[in-house]
This record gives structure tokens, sequence and C-alpha cells, in this order.
């Protein structure tokens, strides 16, 4: 059977059935390595696995999770690697087009001919590498114990074990499907996804041991297939983000290629849909009626939300979060989006220190002041003068624009008054959640980015035809096969138009004329719910480590009164969702409007 190391993480699985080396290797017959030499592959880390807030009953969602560990070889970026708005440079996309069609070759033995993006060619996981680390709805995310990424297997109910997985998105479809949205954001965002294959010699055992590591919640749903998705680890700065004289040291490494010594951050942030619901209420006769008279809703999607959790007695307290706040772009709004978060985690908010989650909703917040004495150590403040810097912190990586060079641009702590318990507390449920100018957010910073995203829900959800949905739900991912044709389409109208060759890709996004109005919903419902992975570690006055980083890493420097850190960015969760999706959005959206209605008539009595 297998034993625990709880040494390893909160939940760790280590197999006593090893193998020797060469046993090992006959048995995997791996394929194709992982190849992090190849300028284009992503060096991130994929977010902490959730259930989703606004979905917590949907089955079809697909989530991810942060592991422990670091990754070996990894390259230096060069301009490939870089934040540029139009998204993604004409030379990217000639590259990306290369990467592509070496990865998605069939291999020889294969008779049929593979539509492109259907990688054949997958990574062979031997059970005895993998470590439980967490799950949602719909994912076990499990983590590789040697080169540090992410194998996230869907999940199926117990009693479809005779069978595959039920409501399950086909995998080639997902690749297909995250070419697809990648091309939305700037290239450094977002981690390619890559086909994995679990080697195990019994499934259900497999099963039987995760089981005793598992929440009670979740017994009801396994694993019943062996193929997944395999995903960079973005718990720890990739390793272009490392002097030269580190990565040269670390070469040969097997196990990671940054140093032991630094301690490095990753907060998981969840920031949820950042507009207004009820500006489409009057105009979308689809809609129940619980939405049609709007006027009175002056609380955004995530807030009304909040009042149908309370009522299922899925959380204690109403958040003072406001995702609006967070993408107004104003610093002074989402230093208090941040301080909602930290003082109402719920699934939305985490901390991760060198790959262990060390704050989330089940922790006291007693626990995240200790956390900040270890982020700045010996440095005589208050536990609110190391709170306003963790915040302006975030603040500032939130709301960078990672194309341009301000590392010795010192920012200023602003600070946030006080709540006044006994004053605000109703005044958070008679409150308006404020509206927002997404102009004062910058153009590549990630935020920014998921607002484009997500407004294609707001102007398709008033023009959307229920039935069209409705008649195909018996193949609730059937669309990503169309959507990509048209994407692919779409990439060859633009190099004829350009007078490009047909080997090249588009230099801007995949523009959305080319799509039906469902499926422009689609896509922007992936970023309702997307995370945004913000890593980061201190440079503690070593001159001669920052001298010696590339001019592309000194764009990633933050100061915050005075101290430096070293950062980068990830956004992650970006899965297609079921067609399913729309009818369970305007069925959870009436139900929160009622929530909250019925709480304020109860408040005003």
């Amino acid at each position: 059977m297998g034993k625990i190391n709880a040494t390893h993480s909160n939940y760790c699985y280590d197999s006593m059935l090893k193998r020797s080396d060469d046993k090992y290797l006959r048995s995997c017959s791996r394929i194709e390595p992982i190849d992090e030499r190849h300028p284009f592959y992503p060096n991130d880390v994929v977010g902490e696995d959730d259930d989703d807030d606004d979905d917590d009953d949907d089955d079809d969602e697909i989530v991810e999770c942060a592991i422990d560990g670091r990754r070996s070889n990894e390259p230096q970026r060069d301009h490939l690697g870089r934040c540029a708005y139009p998204r993604r440079t004409p030379q990217e996309w000639d590259a990306w087009d290369k990467f592509a069609e070496l990865r998605n070759t069939p291999s020889e033995s294969s008779d049929d001919e593979r539509e492109p993006g259907c990688q054949e060619i997958r990574e062979r996981i031997d059970e005895n590498r993998l470590v439980y680390r967490a799950e949602g709805n719909a994912n076990i995310v499990l983590s590789l114990s040697d080169n540090k990424h992410v194998l996230r297997m869907r999940k199926s109910t117990v009693e479809c074990r005779e069978g595959k997985g039920d409501s399950n998105v086909d995998l080639h479809r997902f690749v297909k499907y995250s070419h697809v949205i990648a091309s939305k954001f700037s290239s450094c965002y977002v981690p390619a996804p890559k086909l994995a294959h679990l080697n195990t010699c019994n499934l259900q055992t497999f099963n039987e041991r995760l089981r005793c590591f598992r929440p009670a919640m979740r017994l009801g749903k396994e694993i019943r297939e062996l193929d997944g998705i395999l995903y960079p680890d973005v718990a720890f700065l990739p390793g272009w983000l490392y002097p030269e004289r580190t990565r040269v040291l670390n070469q040969d490494s097997k196990i990671s290629s940054t140093p032991t010594h630094y301690q490095t951050y990753c907060v998981e942030i969840k920031p949820k849909q950042g507009w207004f619901t009820y500006q489409f209420c009057d105009i979308a006769p689809s809609l129940p009626p619980e939405l049609t008279n709007g006027g009175d809703l002056r609380k955004c999607r995530y807030c009304l939300h909040q009042y149908l959790k309370l009522q299922k007695k899925s959380i204690a307290k109403i958040s003072k979060y406001c995702p609006l706040d967070l993408y107004s772009g104003k610093p002074v709004r989402v230093l208090h989006a941040v301080k909602g978060l930290i003082g109402a985690p719920q699934n939305n908010f985490k901390i991760l220190k060198n790959g262990k989650v060390v704050y989330d909703d089940k922790r006291e917040k007693s626990v995240f002041n200790r956390i900040l004495k270890e982020m700045f150590p010996r440095d005589g403040r208050t536990k609110e003068e190391r709170s306003t810097i963790f915040m302006n912190l975030i603040k500032e990586i939130l709301l960078k624009d990672f194309t341009t060079n301000d590392e010795h641009c010192d920012r200023k702590l602003l600070n946030i008054k006080l709540d006044r318990k006994k004053k605000d507390k109703n005044q958070l449920h008679e409150r308006a959640c404020n509206p927002i100018n997404q102009q004062f957010l910058p153009e590549s910073c990630a935020l920014r980015q998921i607002l484009d995203v997500q407004m294609l829900v707001k102007s398709s959800i008033p023009k959307v035809d229920p039935s069209k949905l409705a008649t195909s739900s018996s193949n609730p991912y059937g669309y990503i096969d169309e959507m990509y044709e048209k994407y692919l389409n779409s990439r060859e109208h633009t190099n004829a138009y350009d007078g490009r060759s047909s080997n090249t890709w588009p230099s801007g996004p995949f523009g959305t004329e080319y799509l039906s109005e469902e499926e422009q919903y689609q896509l922007g419902a992936t970023a309702l719910d997307c995370s945004i992975m913000i890593t980061f570690r201190r440079l503690v006055g070593d001159r001669l480590e920052e001298d010696s980083l590339t001019m592309e890493a000194r764009k990633h420097i933050v100061i915050v009164d005075g101290m430096k850190f070293l950062v980068n960015v990830t956004i992650t969760d970006l899965d297609p969702k079921s067609l399913k999706h729309y009818s369970k959005y305007v069925e959870q959206l009436a139900a929160s409007a009622v929530a909250y209605r019925n709480f304020i008539s109860k408040l005003r009595r």
C-alpha cells in the first residue's frame, strides 16, 4: 500500500511501491519529456485549487491548484516572454506556430488524421511521482514530486465506475480552447497546458489511497480516466527572474533551478465579475422576473451572491470585498478590495509560502499577521504597518505594466481608515457597489485584460438565445470545435490580409466578430471565474544579485516603502464552460437577488 509523508505538504501521498530507476524507465516509456528549454514554453505556476464561488454546484467546472516545489532547467526569457500590447507580436505567433506544430505531430503508429491542436504526444506520469495536493468540485490536483508540475485529473461520480467520466470535457477540446482563450491575453500571463497520461497498476487502488487525504465532502467523486492536463508550477518565480549566476549553478539540478534559501510567496486572488449585472436586466427578455426590475439592485453579482450563500449557511458573514473596487484601478479602492479579501478569504484569497498554503479561509487572522512578520522580519514595524505594506505591494503588482521598467520608482504607502464595526455594520448591507471606468486600468495589467474578456458576457447576454444552448445540452462542450475552426479561419484571413505566409499567426487577439453571441458568452464566462497568481520574493540588499538580473527581469521589480520585490503575475483557471453555464448563471443571479431583498426587508423591520 502506501504511507503518508506529512512533511512534504499539507496533504501528501508517497507510495512505498518504489521502483528501481530501470524498471521505472521501462514502465513509463516516456514519449516526450517536458521541454522547458523551448523559448516559448511558459515557466509559471497554476492557481490554488478552489470551488467556483459563483457556481458551487457546477460539475463541469475545471479548477487548478498551486503545488509545492520548483522547476528545473528554466530558460531566460527573451522577447517571447515579454508582456506586450497588442497581445502577441508576429514573432511570438511564429514561435507558437512552430511549437504547436512540433507538439501536435501525430505518432508514427497512428493511422488517423488528427485535427490541428489535438496533441497525441503525451507526458507519461508514473503514480509514484505524484503527491496529493488539493481538489475542487470537478478535479483532483496532484503535484509531481520531482519536476514540480501540476497534474490535474478530472473527477466523476462514484456511480460511474464502469464507464468513463461523466460531464467530461474532451482533453483535445480543452487544448483547442486554450489556444483560443490565450489569444485574448498577453503571452506572459497565460501558461500552456499539455496532455499527460497517468501510469498506474490499478486505478481503483490509487483512488483508495487518495481517500484518506481528501475532504469527506468530496468523496462522492473519484478519478475514472487516466488522461489529465499538465501545467507548470507558478507558486515560485520562473528561473529567468533569477540571476544568471544562480541559473548556472543550478542548471544540472533535477529538483530545482532556484536556490532553496529564497523565501517565495504566492498570493492567489479570484477577482470575480467586475461589472454591474443590473445594467442588462431590463433589456434581456430571457431573464427571470426577479431581475427585470433591476433598478434597486445596486449590488454587483458577487456582493448579491454573498446573501444567497449566507442564506444557505455556506458562509458565516458577508464579505466586505467588492470586485468593482478591485477593477476600479483607483489605488484607494484597490486597497479596500485587498483588505476585504484578507478579512474574509472564503475561496477567493490564499497565501502560499514556498509552495505551501499558509493562509486561507480555514485559518485565523492571527496566522496572517505571523506571515507578515516573516515577510518583513526585524524591521520594527507594527502589525498595522506591515499590513499596509503588504496591501500596497499587492495593489502595485495588480496595476503594474510589465512592459515598462520602473525599478527605481519607489511607491509611497497609501493608508486607509480603520473600520468602525458598530457604525459600519448596517452600511455594509445598505451601500451600493460603486461603478467603475475601466480606462483607469493600464491596458497591459492583468486586471484590465481579464475585464476586457469578461465584458463579452455583458455585451452578449441580452442577445443570447437560450433555446440554442438547450438544444446542445447533450454535447455541452461541442461548441469548442466550431469556435476553434473559426479561430483558425481568422488566423488564415489575417495572414492573407497582412501578406504573411500561411505559417505565421496574426499579431492581434482573436476577433470576436467571428463568433456568435452564444460563443462570445462562453468565451467571456471563462474570465468570470479565473484566478490571478501573484508570485514575489524580496530583494534583500544583495546589489550583486540585482545587477546580474537581465533587463527584462528588471521590469519585474516593484519598490514599496524602500523595499524591493521581484514579482510575476499569472492568470489561471481559463477553462471552457459548459453550455449549462448560462442557465445556472441566470438562475443563481435571480436567487441571489431574492435572497438580498429578503435580507434587507428583515433588516428594516
